[in-house]
Parts: C-alpha cells; sequence; structure tokens
C-alpha cells in the first residue's frame, strides 16, 4: 500500500556474524517496538536479502520529517539501551539516511521488496524525480508488481554522530535517490528492476546505479505513538 507518511528513514546494513542471533533478538523484541513509539512513527519494517549485499533493511514511515529531526526519536539516538550498545558495534558496511518521500503508490505490502539507489548529476535532481514519480506510477501496473515509492535524501538532519551512531564500527554511508519496488515474489521483482533499467535512469540524470539484493519481508509493526504534535 502507499506508504503512510511524507517521510523514511532507511537503514541498510552487514552484521558481525559473532552478534547476528542478538542483533535479530533485538530487532524485533526492542528496537522496532521502541523507533514505532515515537510519536508520528507510523510503521517500521525490517528485511533480510537470500543472497547478496547488504544483507538487511529496514525502513520506518514517518508523518513529516520533524518527527526523524527532532523530539523523542532523536532522544532515543542520543540514550541508547545497553542492548542498543551491545549490538551497535557489530553493524557493518552501514548506509543510513532521512528521506522526503517524492512519490508512492500500490495497493499492499509486498512479501518481498528490493531497491534502487541512485546518485544524480548537479543540475539534474528536479528532472531526475519527474522521472522517479513516473516509474512510481507505473510500476504497479506491471504482475504481481504491489507497491512503489520514490525517496530523495534530505537536507537538515541535525548533526551526527548521536551517541548510538557513534557506536557503530564506521560511519554511515548517506542517501541519495531511492526507487523501491514491492511484490509478491522474488521473479517479479527481478522484471521490474529491469523494466525500471531499460527506462534508461542515465538519461534523466542518473551518474550512478546501485541495484541492491531482493529482500524478503520479517517484521512489519504499525505506530503505537499517536501523531507527531
Amino acid at each position: 500500500m502507499a506508504l503512510l507518511g511524507k517521510a523514511i528513514l532507511g537503514v541498510w546494513n552487514q552484521v558481525d556474524p559473532a552478534i547476528e542471533d542478538s542483533f535479530n533478538d533485538w530487532y524485533v523484541q526492542e528496537h522496532i517496538p521502541e523507533r514505532v513509539s515515537v510519536p508520528g512513527m507510523r510503521r517500521g519494517r525490517r528485511y533480510r536479502a537470500p543472497e547478496g549485499m547488504p544483507r538487511y533493511m529496514a525502513i520506518y514511515e514517518a508523518a513529516t520529517l520533524d518527527v526523524l529531526t527532532s523530539g523523542l526519536y532523536r532522544w532515543q539516538l542520543d540514550h541508547p539501551t545497553p542492548w542498543t550498545q551491545h549490538v551497535m558495534p557489530g553493524f557493518r558496511v552501514a548506509q543510513r539516511g532521512i528521506c522526503d518521500v517524492i512519490a508512492t503508490s500500490g495497493d499492499g505490502i509486498g512479501g518481498v521488496a528490493t531497491v534502487i539507489h541512485f546518485s544524480v548529476e548537479a543540475g539534474a535532481e528536479d528532472q531526475f524525480r519527474a522521472f522517479l514519480t513516473a516509474q512510481v506510477k507505473a510500476l504497479p501496473g506491471l504482475k504481481q508488481i504491489l507497491a512503489a515509492h520514490a525517496w530523495s535524501g534530505a537536507a537538515g538532519e541535525p548533526a551526527s554522530p548521536t551517541t548510538e551512531l557513534a557506536l557503530r564500527a564506521a560511519p554511515d554511508r548517506g542517501i541519495e535517490f531511492v526507487l523501491a519496488i514491492e511484490a509478491t515474489a522474488m521473479e517479479y521483482l527481478d522484471a521490474a528492476r529491469a523494466a525500471v533499467l531499460a527506462a534508461d535512469p542515465g538519461a534523466h540524470g542518473a551518474s550512478d546505479i546501485r541495484p541492491y539484493p531482493n529482500y524478503t519481508l520479517l517484521y512489519t509493526m504499525l505506530g503505537t505513538g499517536g501523531d507527531a504534535a
């Protein structure tokens, strides 16, 4: 279904195998429930790739960008729990960013999803946003594609690292543009990705195109904190 807000927090990472079991328990038992308790955090989702890197993906849908740049969420980042302090140093090859939603469409949540990351030539940002918007509108018309979404990295995130993010083994890489696709099965993701690449993103300003793995949905949880004040 269409995203439940105007902002996204996206996270991709590998994890130290020595803590992977604890990492998976932490995400379900503590981390996602903690995050979706933030007022205005509408939904959290977690994914794992059967093969390829980065293995894990998490996305959080927020009512507005302010939910991710102020208030309880920022307090959580500066006051990590003991379990979070244990897990954070095990993050590897991490990529993270808060994003504005450019476009979203669809009628359901897919059991599988994939994303394509893009970098864009300076001055071509508006042209590329229009390209992504057209893709988001068209993709749910393909066989067994349930939803599509486009995001762009947002300016104005408060200075990092926060206490929590500083615990990671290396700084997170940022996000420029992302196209996300949800489907019922992996083969339909492959066909949809091929259709996007055939539309020639480079002709619309993309300078770097990075298809990520296909992911299976592990867990989703609706927000419990109500609306932001």
